[in-house]
């Protein structure tokens, strides 16, 4: 069997090999086929937002940030309120450009800038600085908001106090009535009311004594003025009364006119006796009524000499009569336009004068009016969407 076998081989091996027209590459053996993976889960698109790194930064932090410190962080803020308006009664005409603009067209609306000045002007700041212990209470609210905190950056000094005072004091006008609304703000309503007050009273104190400054200011030249007017005619009173003392003549011009009188009758009586006596002379030689005549001529003509020698003396006193008198006069005159000069100044002074009337009285909050925990939060959250929604 095994010889069988193994010629059947040989022969098997020796017959020619079969041909094809074209030769085909072997085919490969079909490959078993597996079944399909199950596809994998897409993530949400806020899913995919959240892997993006600008998302993150612009929108997811700044949100959580703010929702994190005004929903868990901020401390409560009173807010104390005061109205009042500042009027000046000289001043109280509305002009055109006022009526045009809508304005209250008084003093009111400037008077109430002006105290909106003084409320953010240093004076104010120093004068509750110490006396209300600022900086203590200021610094008893949150990390962030707080006198020394991240709004101050981190500061401590008089300057950066000052500026947080500012930002907690607001001041409003309302530009048709010209009404001040006054907001003080603190981390403790008590606190804020007494500020308020404070602030107040300080306003008040400032305010009648700028207007005393300004009185002083038109005033200040118009009564030195009148005063050394004033002193300088009471000199010449007092330099007529000892001239008067001295000459013991009331007005040396009276006097002068007197004795000129005086010897114009003495002339005429000394000429008429000469006359009286030459006629009685040539009538009767004799005659003792001559000799009589001829005395009582030279008595007339003695007083004569006598009064004129009086004149030279009387006309120097004249001279220094007339100047006193004209000195007195003319302060006389001055005096009187130095008080009708004091009078516009007091005018004016008046016309300048503001009075601060408080319209309502600090009020005393029980409700904390800050911070605004959903507008902030609200606002964040649009501003950051806002901004994704430009740089995606």
């Amino acid at each position: 069997m095994t010889f069988y076998a193994e010629a059947k081989r040989l022969r098997e091996d020796s017959r020619p090999a079969e041909t094809t027209p074209f030769p085909l590459p072997p085919r490969a053996a079909p490959e078993a086929k597996t079944p399909d993976p199950a596809p994998a889960a897409q993530p949400s698109w806020f899913g995919r937002l959240l892997r993006r790194p600008l998302f993150l930064a612009a929108v997811v932090v700044p949100n959580v940030a703010s929702v994190l410190y005004f929903g868990v962080i901020a401390a409560p803020v009173y807010t104390s309120t005061a109205a009042l308006m500042v009027l000046n009664p000289k001043q109280n005409g509305p002009s055109l450009s006022s009526l045009l603009s809508g304005a209250s067209g008084d003093s009111s609306e400037q008077g109430g800038y002006i105290l909106k000045e003084y409320f953010a002007s240093w004076d104010a700041f120093r004068k509750v600085e110490t006396p209300l212990a600022l900086a203590e209470n200021f610094g008893k609210g949150d990390p962030i908001g707080r006198f020394g905190g991240v709004a101050t950056g981190f500061r401590t000094n008089d300057v950066a106090l000052w500026r947080y005072f500012q930002k907690q004091v607001d001041v409003k006008i309302d530009q048709k009535s010209g009404i001040v609304a006054l907001n003080v703000s603190a981390w403790d309503a008590a606190y804020a009311t007494r500020l308020t007050k404070v602030l107040l009273a300080a306003a008040i104190a400032h305010m009648d004594a700028m207007n005393a400054q300004q009185q002083g200011d038109f005033l200040k030249s118009a009564v030195a003025r009148k005063a050394a007017i004033e002193a300088a005619l009471r000199s010449d009173l007092a330099a007529l009364a000892q001239f008067r003392n001295q000459t013991g003549t009331y007005d040396p011009k009276e006097l002068y006119l007197s004795n000129l009188a005086l010897m114009n009758s003495l002339t005429m009586k000394a000429t008429e006796l000469k006359s009286q006596g030459q006629a009685l002379s040539a009538a009767t030689p004799n005659n003792p009524q001559v000799e009589n005549l001829a005395s009582a001529t030279r008595s007339v003509r003695q007083d004569i000499a006598t009064t004129a020698k009086s004149f030279p003396a009387m006309a120097r006193s004249s001279s220094r009569y007339e100047k006193l008198l004209v000195s007195r006069d003319n302060n006389i005159t001055l005096l009187g336009q130095a008080n009708l000069a004091l009078q516009e100044a007091q005018a004016a002074a008046e016309k300048n004068r503001y009075y601060l009337n408080v319209i309502s009285s600090p009020s005393e909050p029980q409700t904390p009016e800050g911070p605004e925990r959903l507008m902030w939060i609200g606002g964040v959250l649009l501003a950051t969407l806002l901004l994704w929604g430009l740089i995606r």
